[in-house]
């Protein structure tokens, strides 16, 4: 398993699943940051969840559900049932099929123990503790193997995850009707993505390689993701469903991305706003608005776990050789202990967003206690020190990024105290910010990554996205010059030259539609254009979007899907269509 292969993944808003052709190559249960049933992703000696047989065509039926045909006809459709934590596949075997189910726990470290509970019904148990999982093989015709089950006819594979004894389906009186199941996840991802907006606009669009069709494909697929990726009892969204896939193949860039940053989670709002799921991005934010703390910073810590508590210790598994033999494979994140002070500029601008999308001044009203403790610690503590955004450990500066997004908090939370007749109490610290940036982060006609460097990052492209500035203005159209000479490989942009670990080799997709996003505000609709088709010919046309994108190859590497980088992918396609539609071209 490689880059090159195709990768699709499935939610359900508790954990989610990685496909490669007809095997399930990731499935944490029963939640995202939990350890994997399933994970050869991370080492090809440990167990997968597999099917016979050779892909013909393999395409989302709808978002979080994908439909395989193999050679011979036979059609699989697999997803994660609404409310439950169980995986399905329904099978529809044109020529008998093998089937193999080889469950470890612990990252790969422990071998489940399968009892036989009935014909077709098995018990994979965790020896350490009491956890297991249900197997039913629901087919007209089941015989054993020496690896697992020859299946055929039409039916099911259900896979559940259980805590322990109590629980579980066999047994049990009340009745197990997989197939209503599976029909009425179906139905729930169909009638949620209907409640989006967007899709006319998208669906006359045309840029080079893709058509109306696939723009929208990529686009519901995109906004599917998002919601799926949503961890449903407390709507924090994680950054990406796995763990240590690399940025460099080989590497040692292995990070786990399976919690909910307060940044990437509030670009995610920002990508539901503008896809019309408002109730869902304010999901997101309600999760983010109760962390915050009213003792210290806001936001504490840079990123929670899910359930909101705080992130564990970030380890190695030794016993795993890593996705192409790239050591270490990390669980945690020990970016959690950093101080960022970036994030509640990002939290306020969904806000406000959220705001101006709603007119929801109940709601605004409802959160004054946490806008305004924002901006007092912001107002009071703009002065300190941080990593940045991109996280550099053992590195901290006054970066030119971090004191924006600080600006940009307290000039979303003035505009919010205007919604509700209130005073602006922040406009001096706001006022000051500005003058500080202007008159320290800006060296020979441009704005720097931070005071005394005469480097650019990627990061300065939101500078106009978040309104600090206007894209005209000359300062950042120099530093723009400087981005695209210095950081900028056919089309697609890396996020700066090195970093601790030394230098950077691919550019990074985020970065790379913020730079798209850019050229539409300056009306370089082609240039936006370029680079949005070169992400979207790396998808293989899974629409799915990793962390970083070689476009030599055409590959993504890093973890995946990168949900930051699936909600620019909203935005910039929401904002090339109404920049075209706009445009004197679309007039005549």
């Amino acid at each position: 398993m490689d880059f090159s292969s195709r990768m699709f993944c499935i939610n359900n808003e508790f954990t989610g699943a990685l496909i490669t052709g007809t095997e399930v190559v990731w499935l944490t249960f029963p939640r995202y940051d939990s350890s994997p049933v399933f994970s050869r992703l991370l080492d090809e000696r440990v167990g997968s969840f597999g099917i016979s047989g050779e892909v013909a065509t393999q395409e989302y039926l709808v978002p979080n559900v994908l439909k395989t045909v193999l050679k011979d006809g036979t059609e699989v459709v697999d997803l994660l049932l609404r409310g439950e934590h169980s995986l399905v596949r329904k099978i529809n075997a044109k020529t008998p099929r093998e089937i193999w189910v080889d469950p470890t726990f612990n990252y790969g470290r422990v071998k489940a123990k399968v009892y036989k509970l009935s014909n077709g019904i098995y018990k994979l148990v965790n020896p350490e503790n009491s956890e297991f999982l249900e197997l039913h093989l629901i087919f007209p015709s089941i015989q054993e193997t020496s690896r697992g089950w020859m299946i055929s006819g039409d039916g099911y594979a259900f896979l559940g995850h259980f805590s322990d004894e109590r629980f579980g389906i066999f047994g049990k009186e009340l009745k197990f009707d997989v197939e209503t199941g599976v029909e009425r996840t179906i139905n729930y991802w169909r009638n949620l993505i209907r409640r989006g907006k967007g899709r006319g606009k998208i669906s006359r669009l045309e840029i080079p390689g893709f058509k109306g069709e696939d723009l929208v494909t990529a686009y519901e697929t995109s906004v599917g993701m998002l919601l799926g990726l949503m961890y449903n009892p407390t709507g924090a969204v994680v950054a990406a469903p796995t763990t240590s896939l690399p940025e460099i193949e080989g590497g040692v860039r292995n990070w786990d991305y399976r919690f909910a940053w307060v940044r990437d989670s509030s670009i995610v709002a920002e990508g539901l706003i503008s896809a019309g799921h408002t109730m869902d991005a304010r999901r997101i934010i309600e999760f983010l608005s109760r962390m915050v703390s009213f003792t210290t910073k806001p936001f504490l810590y840079p990123l929670y776990s899910i359930d909101g508590s705080v992130p564990p210790k970030e380890v190695e598994i030794p016993w795993l050789s890593g996705f192409m033999n790239s050591r270490p494979v990390r669980v945690g994140n020990a970016a959690a202990a950093q101080l960022q002070l970036d994030l509640e500029g990002f939290f306020m601008d969904a806000l406000y967003k959220y705001y101006v999308a709603t007119g929801d001044v109940s709601y605004v009203k409802g959160h004054l206690d946490v806008i305004e403790y924002i901006a007092d610690w912001v107002s009071e503590n703009w002065k300190l020190q941080d990593v940045g955004i991109w996280e550099e450990r053992g590195v901290q500066a006054h970066y030119t990024h971090s004191k924006v997004m600080m600006w940009v908090a307290l000039e979303r939370a003035g505009k919010l105290m205007k919604v509700v007749d209130r005073e602006n109490k922040w406009k001096e610290a706001r006022n000051e910010i500005r003058e500080w940036v202007m008159e320290n982060c800006v060296n020979h006609g441009k704005f720097v990554k931070k005071p005394g460097s005469d480097e650019v990052d990627s990061a300065l492209l939101t500078l106009p996205l978040y309104g600090f500035v206007e894209p005209s203005d000359e300062t950042f159209l120099n530093t723009l010059t400087e981005i695209e000479r210095n950081l900028v490989v056919d089309g697609q942009a890396k996020r700066y030259r090195r970093d601790f670990l030394g230098e950077t080799r691919y550019p990074f997709t985020l970065a790379s539609l913020w730079l798209a996003r850019v050229y539409i505000k300056l009306g370089r609709v082609e240039d936006a254009e370029r680079t949005i088709s070169g992400i979207l010919e790396a998808t293989k046309g899974t629409y799915l979007v990793g962390e970083h994108i070689d476009p030599k190859r055409k590959l993504f590497t890093g973890n995946f899907p990168q949900a930051f980088a699936q909600s620019n992918l909203i935005l910039a396609l929401n904002e090339l269509a109404e920049a075209k539609a706009t445009s004197p071209e679309e007039d005549q």
